[in-house]
């Protein structure tokens, strides 16, 4: 009987998401003590089962789970090997609270739980104790709150002591499977196995085989290897080889088993071996289908030890390899597939295998893998079949042999030639390109050259998507991901865009998690540049999660995270963005990706303003982090505004001029023009300054988070003019620039002016407040304006009518006998000079340069006939200057 779930309230308890319950064997001794102590442990948290291979847990468990399910009771069987059904089960019964007693979750195997499992384990145990009943099966001790729970009287634990068989049990165990077994046979297998399940079982088989109990020790070996070897022997010559043929696949269906053994037998074959209980296991596949069967280690490692010692084994061996690597390619395994070939030792299959799926295969992260076919390759095959080259190269690209992965994108070029008469010099020719591509994102080849190759591959003159068809699914995906690549680098975001959503079409039909990341992840950068912030952290979350456990290529994985980093400022989550930024910051792409570099240094740059770490700041934006070349216009338009922003911050009026300038000539007019409105409040009158801005923002093409900044500056001018009405207007308009995106570090400035909080939190209590006021308020109120604090200043704050230098009360005086007339910005120099202030100080309280400042004082000093600050100070005071 399979020991499939109970029946309970209609239907079955055997929980889908969870794992295939193993059947007990034909064979079967229940171990009523056993039994019990798991029917007691179970009405605690936790119960554990921890012994080394051999000792019948999975056994054990399988029927105490069948009597359980014979008596209507639920159970969930969970294995070792799927921890995401485990992580769903512990979902499910944690979310089901203490209004019921929990359902027994059992997981065999749970010391191939993954850490990050079993610290969830721990932690559901720690935090919800009744909420579960935990069964546990494992080979060693796990991290697991176990003596404190027992110490709770919350658990137990059994261990290999408590699996030993018994006298009674040995005696039965042996008989089920050597009837004629006497008493003195059991006592000398009870002395020699110490009560070890498996030993058992094979030395009966042996003695039911050869009607002898006496116990050999042939050489020393292994009282179970020995065992497991006689007991071999003894079966039949076909389901040997079976077994030798079969023995290296992890998991086996009776129709794979036919297929790497030859022998249409095969399934009945397995059937019968998990029936006796000889180390096969048998698993229900949960949807009904063809049952999965498995070999115990011991098993496995007593069949590769024959193997090594017997040439007939091994050539059994090859020609099953070589069956089950065309096996697994046809099924699309290509890793499998290349194992086998491997295994198989056939140069000519594993060279095949190599030139059609290698790509994928590097881009999987299994660049190990394809390192080995290509050793493995008979000396100069690529010489013979250069069409290897470019996976060559790509491997070498991946592995970090960049010298090697640039002489082979010229020695593909050479072989690729022009004219494509194969399907292998089609790929030869994908390759080719991919590392010209590859190339110019660093400046080694020309990008508009590459893109041009690139897009000409893939829209060939003749049409009809021959190319396509020809190059698969993996190998398009991966030249598509590569191009849009380029294109961010050569500004073309639009067709970047187009290719990554093709690219991503393509993966997925392929069902290639990592080519997915690498498109979510391109297309979260493209997504960023125009200002979609939140669409872009989607993305980059969802290149993050198709990684899954095996994570993602770090290419892929640092343009996740330095998206996610800007995306947690903008809203103003600055500890999530200093993370995000550390993790960029400790791979080595973000020294050599130029894209990846300005984003890392502009990340870095804008958290150290927000620290008040001025200096620093300024000091990480010191040079373009460029170099294959100059910046797209979006990275150069973004280095421009956070640059300007720090030369507000410090009152760097040169540095306000050349940013602008920046923005201009890297085709930034509308930013440019905007900043120039915003700034145009140090000279104009407001009403002029708000009909400047009012201009720029009724264009459609204006990047978004400086849009809705120079809306929020709007805001505070209006509400200065004292317009309550175009105020309260300006602010709604604000605040629905910033929502669909959550672009709250736009407002920073704004939010650093007591009448804009003021008018926020107003707009939240009024009759019909807007959705997003309330997150804006909070969000803002929180903001510590460290930046401020160090000495900063906005313009807003530099612009503020209460904030501006007092105009002195007399501009004329008579100073030795003739009348001089001073301007109203020397005027202003000299009261910032009588506060003490130093030229750097002075440039900045009055929002000028230094330079600047030198040239009042110089015009100052002689209209008093003085030379140095004291004399001025002195005779200023004495005329009524000050």
């Amino acid at each position: 009987m399979t020991a499939r779930g109970p029946e309970r309230a209609g239907g079955p308890t055997h929980d889908p998401a969870a794992g295939n319950i193993p059947r007990p064997p034909l064979t079967l001794v229940t171990r009523e003590r056993l039994h019990a102590a798991l029917d007691l442990g179970v009405r605690s948290s936790l119960t554990v089962l921890v012994a080394p291979a051999g000792t019948g847990k999975t056994v054990l468990l399988s029927d105490w789970v069948a009597r359980r399910q014979r008596s209507g009771q639920p159970v969930v069987w969970v294995p070792g090997q799927t921890p995401g059904a485990l992580s769903e089960v512990l979902e499910r019964v944690a979310d089901a609270g203490d209004s019921a007693v929990p359902d027994p979750v059992v997981v065999d195997d749970a010391h191939l739980l993954p850490p990050s499992a079993v610290a969830e384990v721990a932690r559901v145990l720690q935090q919800s104790p009744d909420a579960v009943r935990l069964l546990l099966a494992t080979r060693y001790d796990l991290p697991l709150p176990v003596s404190e729970f027992e110490l709770r009287g919350m658990a137990l634990t059994l261990r290999s002591r408590d699996l030993r068989f018994n006298d009674a049990e040995a005696t039965e165990l042996v008989q089920a499977h050597a009837q004629n077994a006497t008493v003195e046979d059991i006592k000398v297998f009870q002395e020699k196995t110490a009560g070890w399940a498996a030993a058992l079982v094979l030395a009966a088989r042996t003695l039911q085989a050869s009607g002898d109990a006496v116990w050999p020790l042939v050489n020393q070996r292994p009282v179970l290897d020995l065992l497991l070897g006689e007991t071999l022997g003894t079966l039949e010559q076909g389901v040997q080889a079976m077994l030798v043929s079969t023995f290296g696949a992890t998991s086996l269906t009776g129709h794979l088993a036919t297929i790497l053994s030859g022998d249409p037998g095969a399934g009945s074959m397995l059937a019968d071996l998990a029936g006796n209980g000889l180390l096969v296991t048998e698993y229900a596949d949960g949807e009904g289908g063809d049952p999965l069967y498995r070999y115990h280690p011991l098993l496995v490692e007593l069949l590769r030890r024959r193997i090594a010692a017997s040439a007939v084994d091994r050539a059994l061996v090859v020609d099953a390899q070589h069956r089950s690597a065309l096996y697994y390619e046809n099924r699309g395994d290509t890793e499998a597939a290349l194992r086998s070939a491997l295994g198989a030792g056939d140069g000519p299959l594993i060279g095949r295998i190599l030139l059609r799926h290698g790509p994928a295969l590097v881009s999987a992260g299994e660049s190990d893998l394809v390192a080995a076919g290509f050793e493995a390759l008979p000396s100069g095959y690529v010489d013979q079949h250069p069409q290897m080259i470019g996976v060559r190269g790509l491997l070498r690209r991946v592995t970090g042999d960049v010298a090697g992965a640039v002489l082979d994108a010229g020695s593909a070029d050479r072989a690729a030639g022009t004219d494509a008469v194969t399907p292998d010099d089609e790929a030869l020719a994908a390759d080719a390109v991919l590392l010209r591509l590859w190339e110019s994102r660093y400046g080694w080849y020309d990008a508009d050259s590459a893109i041009g190759r690139a897009r000409s591959l893939l829209a060939p003159a003749g049409g009809g998507g021959r190319t396509h068809a020809v190059l698969g699914p993996e190998r398009l995906a991966l030249l598509l991901i590569e191009l849009a690549a380029a294109e961010i680098w050569a500004d073309d975001l639009d067709a970047a865009l187009g290719h990554l959503d093709e690219a991503l079409v393509t993966a997925r039909m392929a069902g290639h998690s990592r080519l997915i990341a690498g498109g979510l992840a391109h297309r979260a950068v493209v997504q960023y540049a125009r200002g979609q912030v939140q669409n872009a952290s989607r993305s980059a979350r969802g290149a993050l999660d198709a990684g899954g456990d095996q994570g993602l290529p770090e290419e892929y994985a640092v343009r996740a995270q330095v998206v996610l980093g800007f995306a947690a400022l903008c809203e103003l989550d600055l500890d999530t963005a200093w993370q995000c930024h550390q993790l960029v910051a400790a791979t080595g792409v973000a020294g050599s990706d130029a894209v990846v570099g300005s984003l890392r240094a502009m990340l870095r740059a804008v958290l150290l303003v927000e620290g008040g770490r001025l200096d620093e700041a300024l000091t990480e934006l010191t040079t373009d982090p460029a170099s294959a070349g100059p910046l797209p216009s979006f990275l150069s338009r973004d280095l421009a505004l956070l640059r300007f922003r720090l030369a507000i911050l410090v009152g760097d009026q040169a540095g306000v001029e050349t940013q602008v300038k920046v923005l201009e000539r890297t085709g930034n007019a509308a930013e440019a023009e905007l900043i120039r409105a915003m700034t145009s409040i140090v000279q104009e009158d407001i009403q002029t300054t708000v009909k400047l801005i009012d201009g720029v923002l009724d264009r459609p093409a204006v990047y978004p988070p400086l849009a809705a900044a120079a809306a929020s500056f709007r805001t505070v001018l209006l509400a200065r003019t004292g317009d309550e009405a175009a105020a309260d207007a300006a602010l709604v308009d604000t605040l629905n620039r910033v929502m669909p995106q959550r672009l709250l570090h736009a407002l920073v400035p704004a939010g650093h002016e007591p009448a804009f909080l003021d008018r926020l939190r107003r707009q939240t209590t009024s009759p019909n407040p807007h959705p997003f006021a309330a997150v804006a308020l909070e969000k803002l109120a929180g903001d510590q304006a460290a930046e401020l604090q160090a000495g900063g200043m906005t313009l807003l704050a530099r612009t503020r009518p209460h904030t501006r230098a007092p105009v002195p009360r007399r501009l004329e005086a008579v100073i030795n006998g003739a009348r001089i007339q001073l301007t109203a910005r020397e005027a202003d120099v000299l009261d910032e000079l009588a506060l003490g202030s130093s030229y750097t100080e002075i440039a900045q309280a009055l929002f000028i340069t230094e330079n600047t400042v030198k040239t009042h004082l110089m015009s100052l000093y002689r209209k008093l006939g003085v030379e140095k600050r004291s004399a001025a100070l002195r005779v200023a005071r004495s005329a009524g200057l000050l």
